[in-house]
């Protein structure tokens, strides 16, 4: 991409394929120039996203399945692991420790650890992950099973202790900071103390909302002056620092602009 055609925002973590009009939104993403990690639930949703994005310059579809479909969908790991070795980017994958998830807890674990021994294995792998309530666990996952050199872990809404995330970090970790992580004590804190060097940005639209509408990935141009504001620095140093985090960790999965 040209400087003219180079990236407004960054939305790492979006679930294109479940708002109303998919095309659309990726069109809406190639004119606001917000690059879009277009993460899926199930990997039988990802050939589809790769077609609807295969023209797009700045939407880029991810494969996965999401910990809280494991319990219905545990058999299609295998087809997920064959897709993880077709593309770069994976995600949403993780694990959720809620009440209602912990029947599948096993298997959580066990389509989580394939998935990232199989992502280390290709190299050039960047994920999004999922972490409600088991961040310890997936931290430890990460580090016992990933290295950054291979694998991009990237926790996305990150909702776990400071100490966890600074394990994280310092295990090579990144996160994606969305709006709804402003409503929380918690959630400022996470984002006040978080490494700048670690920072990226995301909607999980249609999840998160905003002025009472679903969030839309254009959304992320207004969280880098809210972190620049909790953290006492200029939007202009938040938004560079999440430009070269960014550029950095799109270069691993080849993805250049």
């Amino acid at each position: 991409m040209t400087s003219k055609s180079a990236p407004q925002g960054y939305d790492f973590h979006c679930h294109i394929d479940l708002y109303p009009d998919p095309p659309a939104m990726i069109a809406a993403c190639e004119r606001d120039r917000i690059l879009t990690l277009a993460v899926t639930t199930t990997p039988k949703a990802w050939p589809q996203n790769r077609k609807w994005t295969a023209s797009s310059n700045f939407v880029h579809a991810a494969v996965g399945l999401h910990p809280e479909l494991v319990g219905e969908r545990h058999e299609e790991i295998d087809l997920l692991e064959q897709y993880v070795a077709e593309s770069s980017l994976i995600g949403e994958i993780g694990l959720d420790g809620s009440p209602q998830y912990r029947d599948s807890w096993e298997n959580q674990k066990d389509v989580f650890s394939r998935v990232l021994r199989k992502a280390q294995a290709h190299g050039g792998r960047v994920v999004s992950i999922h972490s409600r309530r088991a961040t310890t666990e997936v931290v430890e996952i990460i580090q016992e099973l990933t290295t950054p050199d291979h694998v991009i872990c990237i926790l996305h809404w990150f909702s776990g202790p400071k100490s966890v995330a600074m394990q994280a970090a310092s295990a090579g970790c990144y996160f994606s900071i969305n709006s709804q992580m402003f409503q929380s004590k918690q959630g400022t804190d996470i984002v006040k103390t978080l490494p700048i060097d670690r920072l990226l940005t995301e909607t999980d639209g249609p999840f998160t909302k905003l002025a009472n509408r679903h969030s839309v990935p254009c959304d992320v141009l207004s969280l880098p002056e809210r972190i620049a504001e909790l953290r006492s620095a200029s939007r202009q140093q938040i938004n560079d620092a999440i430009s070269r985090n960014a550029r950095y960790v799109l270069e691993k999965a080849d993805i250049r602009f």
